[in-house]
């Protein structure tokens, strides 16, 4: 029974030199033999990084450039939106001036007794025009 232990330890132990090796080897193989291909690797690398970070700040550039285009956009349509209810309210303040400064002549007009129509002081401005 003994034997039996024996090969059975010596069998797992392999097993776990084996796989070691196996890492050991891995690494190894990974590792390039000498600096040159160590560089090259290096250079292909960073080279590939270099155009990724070129190609996010492109990417980044269009979203902010879009954004600010947007956003101006959206400010211009407030703006219009904002001087069309500007010009709105002026027009009927506007009006509602015309219309009480109107009724003010009319009432002066009426105290002081001369009701003159637009068509006999239309008349007396041409004839007065026409003398001078």
């Amino acid at each position: 029974m003994a034997a039996r232990k024996k090969t059975a330890r010596k069998k797992s132990g392999r097993k776990k030199k084996t796989t070691r090796k196996t890492g050991l080897a891995r690494l190894e193989a990974e590792l390039p033999a000498d600096l040159k291909l160590y560089t090259r690797r290096v250079r292909a690398g960073l080279t590939r990084l270099e155009r990724q970070v070129e190609t996010a700040q492109r990417d980044a550039r269009r979203r902010w450039t879009r954004l600010l285009r947007d956003a101006s956009h959206e400010l211009g349509r407030l703006e219009a939106q904002g001087e069309r209810a500007w010009r709105k309210r002026t027009a009927k303040a506007r009006r509602d001036a015309v219309k009480a400064l109107q009724r003010m002549e009319k009432a002066i007009k009426a105290k002081s007794g001369k009701k003159t129509t637009r068509k006999k002081t239309a008349r007396k401005t041409r004839a007065r025009r026409a003398t001078a």
